[in-house]
């Protein structure tokens, strides 16, 4: 009985102390329970949807939220805002709660995250949500792996006989006329590697702040290539640590 009360206590620490007793508490219990639509949270215009059968979107819900790995105070009021793997939405969420005017683009390729970060964020304004994949130039994309984790979907490049539309940065840029990114979040299960390979010399220079996750064990060398090409690319930058993602400022704009 101690044991059990002192891990419920443990668990609840971190609710407690971002949210405070009373709403910290009413999280804790929501989250704990079977129904997990209709999450309201503190600070958070509209509520929150999460699949009950789904652990990942608990996860990416903690990271978020609880955790703080994409905490705001980063950013400098930033108008273009890119989410590349947005999953069921929920940076989008945080960001937009933050700074409402900004523009969002926010990319997901698998469908049923995709209907998730649709109902997360059909309340919000100017985001444009696209179910497409990120890659370094527009081709079609298939999975890996249909039976892997939603915060975990892998994908190659396919042209005959891939499902999946991707669309590269570039395109992004050209077909909404933006000058420059103010941030770009990117978590792409690997695709990363792609991604800063080829064909980022136009798009890369203009981001101002990159917030990325790095998947090594799903792509080798991924880690290598990545500052290979932010090192040619970027004369000047700042980086720390957040979490699970690499936060990174180009200081040259």
């Amino acid at each position: 009985m101690r044991k059990k009360l002192y891990s419920n206590l443990k668990n609840f620490l971190p609710y407690y102390n971002e949210y405070g007793f009373k709403e910290g508490y009413k999280l804790y219990k929501k989250l704990s329970s079977s129904n997990l639509d209709n999450i309201f949270l503190y600070g958070i215009k509209h509520p929150i949807h999460l699949r009950k059968n789904e652990q990942s979107d608990l996860e990416v819900f903690k990271q978020i939220f609880i955790e703080k790995q994409y905490h705001p105070y980063h950013y400098k009021n930033p108008k273009i805002i890119i989410d590349a793997g947005g999953n069921v939405g929920l940076f989008t969420v945080l960001m937009k709660n933050k700074f409402p005017d900004a523009e969002f683009i926010t990319i997901e390729p698998d469908s049923d995250n995709f209907r998730m970060a649709k109902k997360n964020l059909e309340n919000y304004p100017d985001i444009q949500l696209l179910n497409k994949g990120v890659w370094s130039s527009d081709v079609k994309l298939k999975i890996i792996d249909e039976n892997a984790s939603k915060w975990g979907i892998q994908v190659v490049e396919d042209n005959e006989n891939g499902t999946i539309e991707a669309i590269s940065i570039n395109t992004i840029l050209k077909e909404n006329n933006f000058d420059r990114i103010d941030v770009l979040k990117m978590d792409i299960e690997g695709s990363e590697k792609e991604v800063f390979s080829k064909n980022y010399e136009d798009w890369l220079p203009k981001v101002k702040i990159l917030v990325i996750e790095l998947h090594d064990s799903m792509q080798k060398d991924t880690t290598r290539i990545f500052f290979d090409t932010l090192n040619k690319t970027w004369p000047q930058y700042r980086l720390f640590v957040s979490g699970e993602n690499l936060v990174i400022e180009n200081l040259s704009i």
